[in-house]
């Protein structure tokens, strides 16, 4: 026990004491795994929470290729500064604003999502114009200090035209309520970014790489195997299984993440209790992978 206790966090070794279905459950539960370029990134959005008002507020593009961990970063962010009810004040304070962006470049459905998220009463034929006017109202009584869009590349996904519409639209709301703007999408929201200059200086960029395998991967591993609640040790940051989860996630947290996931629920549910590259092998996330492989050639 001793030994797991070095390696186990507080919750996954209460974990240990309960049922196979209550651990089980826990995996599957979104958790949020620390490393130094996402506290670096948290870092500056605290700043950010914090800058005083000025009538040129700082923004960030956080960039990366899908499933490297942007969403994760911003969720995380959120779980720290989530709304609260004012029962005094007969109020919400929400000093940070989560949405992920539509599927196509549509500033009616962003804004009817954003009012909606609110709690606020959307009306669907109103314009454009409306519905941001009626944002504008909203926020300050929120006390919202950053609003964070997830998916930026998905709402640019229209014309260089229509690109800079809903990017001077996001710049508008930052100016007229001097709020900061978090965005995060792939190189795609980058290069619609670059394509204007005042809009590169507003939004300065910082990116997510695929890992690189070494020193840096094996503490990413290292925190996972530290939140999972297996009875006995894996040393998934160690040698030949570090390598093995490297190649199969080709340097992609996503990808880590999901490998993990299963192979600890195979790990639990064959009483391996722990997570071997046999394991790994077998369980169901990359068996199915490898099957799809197969009969795609």
């Amino acid at each position: 026990m001793s030994e797991i206790a070095r390696q186990l966090s507080k919750r996954a070794l209460e974990l240990l004491e309960l049922s196979d279905a209550e651990r089980l459950a826990h995996i599957d539960k979104p958790f949020f795994i620390p490393y130094q370029k996402a506290s670096e990134l948290l870092a500056e959005m605290e700043d950010l929470l914090e800058h005083p008002k000025t009538n040129r507020m700082p923004n960030l593009l956080i960039v990366g290729r899908s499933d490297n961990g942007k969403t994760e970063i911003l969720r995380e962010f959120l779980h720290r500064h989530p709304a609260e009810d004012r029962a005094g004040l007969d109020s919400v304070f929400a000093p940070v604003i989560y949405i992920q962006s539509p599927p196509g470049p549509s500033e009616h459905i962003f804004l009817n999502n954003l009012l909606m998220l609110l709690g606020a009463t959307v009306r669907t034929n109103d314009s454009a114009d409306r519905k941001l006017l009626q944002l504008l109202a909203i926020l300050p009584r929120l006390q919202t200090k950053v609003l964070m869009v997830d998916e930026l590349n998905a709402l640019l996904a229209g014309s260089a035209t229509k690109q800079r519409f809903l990017l001077n639209m996001l710049k508008f709301i930052s100016n007229e309520l001097q709020i900061c703007i978090v965005a995060a999408g792939t190189l795609e929201a980058e290069h619609a970014i670059r394509s204007d200059a005042q809009l590169q200086s507003r939004f300065p960029m910082r990116a997510l790489p695929r890992w690189q395998q070494g020193e840096d991967f094996r503490r990413l591993l290292y925190n996972f195997e530290y939140l999972l609640p297996l009875k006995q040790p894996s040393e998934i940051y160690k040698g030949e299984i570090a390598s093995k989860l490297y190649g199969l996630s080709e340097g992609v947290i996503g990808e880590v993440a999901k490998i993990l996931r299963s192979a600890a629920r195979y790990a639990i549910q064959s009483n391996e209790e722990r997570i071997s590259i046999d394991v790994i092998s077998k369980c169901t996330y990359v068996s199915r992978k490898g099957d799809v492989r197969v009969e795609l050639l």
